[in-house]
């Protein structure tokens, strides 16, 4: 996606403003501002995630002896789950604070709002269009369809029995937690900023891919590319919701693939 298509958007006359307009400056967050709340965001999410790591190996009884390695933790589909479901009620809260303190509605500042059945049905043919695209790309470089992180927490949840919970966290959790916080409360203050709309994807596409720390370059580069997309859908929906159902929708392509591998 260039920066072209996403300036052409933001400018065009015939995109409803007020589905890409921040909210007005009383109602708002700046920049920095917008930024400290993402930090503390961040901050409380790393908690939780270390307290739900501790929760976990102490309920397999492990001790300095039996310890896992810090690449088995994190990619066991129990830890995985686990963090996603810890994340998801600190993220809404901290996010839900900070809109109240701005004195306007969650629902408008976080753009959760109805979208149409052209953009879902766009959405869903963009996302699974660059999933395919991706797929051939890593095929073609000989690095295998699905990435080895999302098998070993296939796996793991398979031996494990826990791949209900996997999929409540990776495929509904997850998605909702970032969302919100990217293309929804990010999205909203730093679009406001002089950043614009083309900068706000950008910066916010780019900390979201690199905050993926269990995954390669490569791999990171990838999100980087999804994040812009789902930036861009954001802009020309309206809605915030629509990017979850997306992201999900992606999260569960890469999941159907690790699947399948797995025979």
């Amino acid at each position: 996606m260039s920066d072209l298509t996403l300036t052409d958007l933001a400018a065009a006359p015939a995109v409803d403003t007020a589905r890409v307009d921040p909210a007005p400056a009383r109602s708002r967050w700046g920049f920095w501002t917008t930024t400290a709340w993402a930090v503390a965001v961040f901050a409380a999410m790393l908690l939780v995630d270390l307290a739900a790591t501790v929760a976990v190996l102490v309920s397999w009884g492990v001790d300095e002896n039996s310890m896992p390695t810090a690449a088995e933790l994190q990619s066991h589909a129990t830890i995985v789950a686990a963090a996603a479901l810890a994340h998801l009620p600190v993220c809404v809260a901290v996010l839900m604070l900070a809109v109240r303190l701005a004195r306007t509605s969650v629902a408008d500042y976080l753009a959760l709002k109805r979208f149409d059945t052209a953009h879902l049905l766009i959405g869903l043919a963009c996302t699974s269009g660059y999933l395919a695209v991706v797929d051939i790309l890593t095929y073609v470089s000989g690095r295998g369809l699905s990435v080895p992180f999302v098998q070993g927490i296939y796996r793991t949840a398979v031996e494990g029995g826990t791949l209900p919970v996997l999929l409540l966290g990776v495929l509904v959790a997850a998605p909702v937690s970032e969302e919100l916080l990217f293309r929804g409360f990010l999205l909203r203050g730093w679009t406001a900023s002089r950043l614009g709309a083309v900068g706000a994807v950008v910066l916010t596409s780019a900390i979201w891919a690199v905050i993926h720390t269990q995954y390669d370059w490569i791999i990171v580069g990838q999100i980087f590319g999804l994040g812009l997309l789902l930036g861009w859908l954001r802009l020309r929906s309206g809605s915030t919701v629509l990017t979850i159902v997306l992201h999900g929708a992606y999260s569960a392509g890469a999941m159907v693939q690790a699947a399948i591998l797995a025979g």
